[in-house]
């Protein structure tokens, strides 16, 4: 017989979905009907300014997630994130030596994010041979040399550029220089690349000796995550900088709404992970208006208590 709960509860989080995709298009220093505007220049507003960035919201939101999730089976480690490898950090590293080195251009700090990603990845896949539990570590490393690097080149930034680099670095959804509809797609792929591989992720929770014993070749599946789950990862901070807790904490409250079987917990995760920046990034615009917040600052107020009481819950 088959289980329609995780079914219901699917159709549930699309509710919510677009019940989000409402408030975002509402909020923000003039807070807009979707549904009765019919001023020009709030029209203007809604499908040419918000529109589009919550789309960017949504797919960044939901890449990140989906690594979190990836990132917590390929290392058995129910605390690790997107971030925890260095590839965040030293994506962060080449957007701040582009903007202390060129003018000051959205397009210069994510060209020098993707790139520095790119070293970053290149920089894990060094240690991925080691296993798991030491490929985590040299990440930890990994990510507190990157952190050095940055608190020096913003030391050695002028004063004029300071704030443009702490902008990006807390997460700006409002420049992304990758386009919408190849964010989309690149959001889309990342899914189907997760669900071809849920089958074997569901193993890979046994166990390695017991994935071993029903078939799954472990060391190229931990190779398929690393490369998929740095890609997506360097992909979400080149489109809109560093965000923090949205892959921690939306892979956590998916497995405990929908169990550990990923075919309901990866499409789960891409459509929370959207959801929740998309209202972050809401809450950013509308908080302090008509000044805004960075949207890593109120993903991290979420992000903490949340995850605490998620803690709270599973024990």
């Amino acid at each position: 017989m088959i289980n329609r709960k995780p079914y219901l509860r699917l159709a549930g989080l699309l509710f919510i979905l677009l019940a989000a995709v409402l408030i975002s298009l509402a909020a923000g220093e003039r807070w807009l009907n979707p549904f009765s505007s019919v001023d020009s220049m709030n029209q203007t507003i809604l499908w040419e300014l918000r529109w589009p960035r919550l789309l960017t919201a949504f797919a960044v939101g939901g890449l990140l997630a989906l690594a979190g999730a990836w990132f917590q089976v390929m290392l058995g480690n129910a605390l690790a994130e997107p971030y925890v490898l260095g590839v965040a950090g030293s994506a962060a590293v080449g957007a701040v030596i582009v903007l202390a080195f060129f003018p000051d251009s959205g397009f210069g700090m994510s060209f020098g994010a993707f790139v520095g990603s790119g070293l970053g990845i290149a920089a894990v896949m060094l240690f991925a041979r080691l296993g798991p539990g030491k490929l985590l570590l040299a990440g930890v490393v990994l990510a507190a040399f990157w952190s050095a690097v940055i608190a020096l080149m913003l030391a050695l930034l002028p004063q004029g550029k300071l704030g443009l680099a702490l902008g990006w670095m807390l997460g700006d959804l409002s420049s992304s220089v990758i386009p919408v509809p190849l964010l989309l797609c690149l959001w889309a792929l990342a899914l189907v690349c997760g669900m071809f591989l849920s089958r074997s992720l569901d193993r890979l929770l046994l166990g390695e000796a017991h994935a071993a014993a029903l078939g799954v070749d472990v060391s190229h599946l931990r190779w398929q995550l690393l490369i998929a789950a740095s890609a997506a990862t360097a992909i979400a901070v080149t489109a809109a900088g560093t965000i923090g807790f949205i892959g921690l904490v939306i892979p956590h409250a998916m497995r405990l709404v929908f169990g550990s079987l990923h075919r309901f917990v990866l499409p789960a995760s891409a459509i929370g992970g959207g959801v929740l920046l998309m209202l972050a990034d809401s809450g950013a615009r509308s908080v302090i208006a008509p000044a805004e917040l960075p949207v890593g600052v109120i993903t991290a107020f979420i992000g903490v208590p949340v995850f605490l009481w998620l803690l709270r819950r599973k024990a």
